[in-house]
């Protein structure tokens, strides 16, 4: 199966998500390989989309070889995959099977582009990632395309009312790659955040939260580098926008890291309350919650474990790959 996928490369852009299922489809395209027998079994594999931003692996992926085996195993299909930029005349790139556009265009950000994206050839899948961001825009594209899928699950429901037909909830992950596990055996600060401070929710949680853990570190980082200050922290605080699960959910808890968050519908719909993450519904009840788990080393410990665990087995970038290619090669529409 011949795929593309079309982003700006884009360094600094706060979600990789079009980065991250690029590389996960070359690693899918590289253990297809190996099953169908196109490569040497010793082979290792390079991550190479990620490679540029400092992220590669020389050892074997459990996991991609896993889901490269299920696919295989369903539907006797490997994947080859493209990138290309979304600008100017796409025909001489020929015709493919599956054409993958992951949140690339206006997006508030089209103005640092020096080029006009152009809309992808079909058969065409959209993984909308930032609804919030260019709404029109983003149902403008999903009406055209054959597979729609949504990273907040409001959206669909907002799609289906405007046309779209038959949109799929596919939240955020996380690549492990870029977010690795560190295993610290002290902890620098009480409580990190590592965003942007966009909202006044967001500025008064986190005035709240320095006023009473003063040992609080707040800077805006991305990939290995926010791994390390997440890691570095007994409690990664976060609070969604507008009622979405955003990407820090997955990012905080892929490194071994203890999650505190705001309470959403849709976040219990992925993960357990008091077991995965620790959810706040109040500003009291937060300051209240940090206190507790910054005294209680173990319970905390307990807790950032087993989210690791549920995300790197349900919410990686691969898990989110497969379900694209299952809803399209098992006709699952």
């Amino acid at each position: 199966m011949r795929i593309a996928t079309y982003y700006e490369n884009r360094l600094g852009r706060n979600d990789g998500n079009p980065l991250y299922v690029t590389a996960a489809l070359r690693r899918l395209q590289f253990y297809g390989d190996m099953i169908a027998g196109r490569v040497r079994k010793d082979k290792t594999f390079t991550g190479q989309e990620l490679h540029s931003y400092g992220f590669s692996t020389d050892e074997l992926d459990p996991l991609a070889l896993e889901i490269a085996n299920r696919l295989y195993d369903k539907y006797k299909e490997t994947v080859e995959v493209d990138h290309l930029l979304p600008t100017g005349d796409l025909t001489p790139y020929g015709t493919y099977d599956l054409n993958i556009d992951v949140d690339w265009g206006e997006d508030g950000l089209t103005g640092i582009l020096p080029y006009i994206p152009v809309r992808p050839p079909k058969p065409l899948l959209v993984w909308n990632s930032d609804t919030h961001l260019g709404y029109e825009y983003r149902l403008n594209k999903s009406r055209d395309a054959d597979y729609v899928f949504c990273a907040q699950k409001r959206a669909c429901d907002e799609m289906i009312s405007d046309g779209v037909k038959n949109p799929i909830w596919l939240p955020h992950a996380v690549e492990p790659l870029a977010y690795p596990k560190f295993n610290l055996a002290s902890k620098k600060y009480d409580v990190c955040f590592v965003g942007n401070v966009n909202s006044k929710n967001r500025l008064d949680a986190l005035d709240a939260l320095f006023m009473n853990f003063p040992n609080f570190y707040y800077g805006q980082k991305l990939f290995n580098e926010a791994a390390v200050k997440f890691a570095e922290s007994k409690i990664v605080f976060n609070i969604h926008m507008l009622d979405d699960i955003n990407m820090r959910d997955f990012e905080a808890m892929a490194t071994g890291s203890f999650l505190l968050t705001n309470h959403i519908p849709t976040i219990e719909e992925l993960f357990t309350d008091e077991h995965d993450l620790v959810l706040y519904r109040d500003e009291k009840e937060m300051v209240e919650k940090a206190r507790y788990y910054i005294e209680h080393n173990e319970k905390r410990e307990e807790i950032a474990q087993a989210g690791y665990e549920k995300v790197i087995k349900n919410h990686t970038i691969l898990h989110r790959v497969e379900k694209m290619l299952d809803v399209v090669l098992g006709g699952k529409l």
